[in-house]
């Protein structure tokens, strides 16, 4: 919440004035509360939460909705249907590759969407990002008990044709670990966590050169259009003006492998601390 030469100067203040504990942190949440509320008096902060906080957070939970429902068909099978027997059998590891290949897939496709999205608002302001990871993940806990239910909500109920969903009944959502307790376990380890890592690595964008930083910027840019896209109530009212073959052409296949960016740069940054460590340690 504060620079570290701030909090260097008021260590040194409270140092020499002698106040107690209890003192020195109410005299520190108030200094923290008033800089805060000054800094929302600039528009950059209210453009950050409307046009970026809100509208990823309630994305974000519905994908990691759409996500827990989809994998908690094939964790069902295995956990609460499980033979020992199976082991012996063949074609139960065929089938079993194949499950763990798509839950693999569909995780690694939410948490770099959402680490995706922490670097775009980690990036726009160093100086709010403990603030925007804390109105992002309060965003999540709203999305996940209020957003994304009475979204689907109204497409079972509303929305002739929908796209497909989670299913809404059956052996799995009759089960309340898959139905309430396994989205709440998604939206926290795969949009909430990368987020925040995310955010902590966008505020240090500003290292890079500037040819760098754009080709960051495009690639999460266009990530997050993709997310954009291929979210169900979005694709639903796109799908009059879309044609089949537009999901073959080279751009849009081009944009979907883009969406794996974070990989490369996570990547990247472990071979170049590994070997920045390398040449300090000698």
């Amino acid at each position: 919440m504060l620079e570290p030469g701030e909090r260097d100067a008021v260590r040194g203040d409270f140092t020499e004035s002698g106040e107690s504990g209890v003192q020195a942190l109410r005299d520190v949440l108030g200094l923290v509360v008033r800089r805060q509320a000054a800094s929302w008096k600039d528009w950059r902060p209210w453009v950050a939460f409307v046009g970026l906080i809100i509208p990823l957070g309630m994305l974000l939970s519905i994908v990691s909705w759409i996500t827990a429902g989809h994998s908690a068909t094939y964790f069902w099978m295995y956990a609460n249907n499980w033979d020992w027997a199976l082991l012996t059998d063949r074609a139960f590891w065929y089938a079993f590759a194949y499950c763990v290949t798509v839950i693999s897939h569909s995780f690694l496709l939410l948490v770099c969407w959402s680490w995706t999205a922490g670097f775009v608002l980690g990036s726009t302001s160093r100086r709010f990002v403990q603030v925007y990871g804390l109105l992002f993940c309060l965003m999540l806990v709203f999305g996940a008990l209020l957003g994304a239910p009475r979204y689907f909500a109204y497409f079972f109920q509303y929305v002739p044709h929908r796209p497909q969903t989670p299913d809404a009944v059956g052996p799995v959502d009759a089960l309340a670990f898959y139905r309430q307790i396994l989205p709440f376990i998604a939206q926290a380890v795969l949009v909430a966590v990368p987020s925040l890592w995310g955010m902590r690595q966008g505020a240090n964008l500003g290292r890079f050169p500037p040819m760098l930083r754009i080709v960051l910027w495009t690639a999460a840019i266009s990530t997050l259009g993709v997310l954009v896209i291929q979210e169900p109530g979005f694709g639903f009212f796109l799908r009059p003006f879309w044609r089949p073959w537009m999901w073959h052409a080279w751009q849009v296949s081009l944009l979907q492998m883009l969406v794996y960016w974070p990989v490369v740069y996570w990547t990247a940054s472990a071979v170049w601390r590994r070997r920045h460590g390398r040449t300090a340690s000698i």
